[in-house]
């Protein structure tokens, strides 16, 4: 009986919160899941390079699309924060750049 199975998600998130690092990995878990979460046309237009301290940094090429994503700021937020560990995110930051920038070099704790 005491050999009975654990499923490796409870066993990741055991390890996980021994490790103190949850809301790091939920938050990176959140920038690769960016696509998924805002849907094919949003994600050809930005892209979430970033996560840092319950900030996630998504990149928007044209400030068109960046204007459209400040007004959808709370509802994308609400998404997220659906999501299993997403509320890890407290906040979305919006800047210009290019979506073929590497916006974790900046960050060197990542999990």
């Amino acid at each position: 009986m005491g050999n009975e199975p654990i499923r490796l998600g409870r066993l990741l998130e055991k390890i996980i919160g021994a490790l103190g690092i949850q809301d790091k990995f939920h938050g990176w878990q959140i920038v690769s899941r960016w696509p998924d979460i805002v849907g094919p046309e949003i994600a050809r237009q930005s892209r979430a390079v970033r996560f840092v301290d319950g900030i996630l940094t998504v990149v928007v090429e044209k400030d068109a699309w960046r204007q459209e994503l400040e007004m959808q700021r709370e509802s994308i937020l609400d998404k997220i924060r659906a999501l299993p560990g997403g509320k890890a995110v407290k906040k979305i930051v919006l800047r210009a750049g290019s979506l073929m920038e590497n916006g974790n070099d900046q960050d060197d704790s990542r999990c």
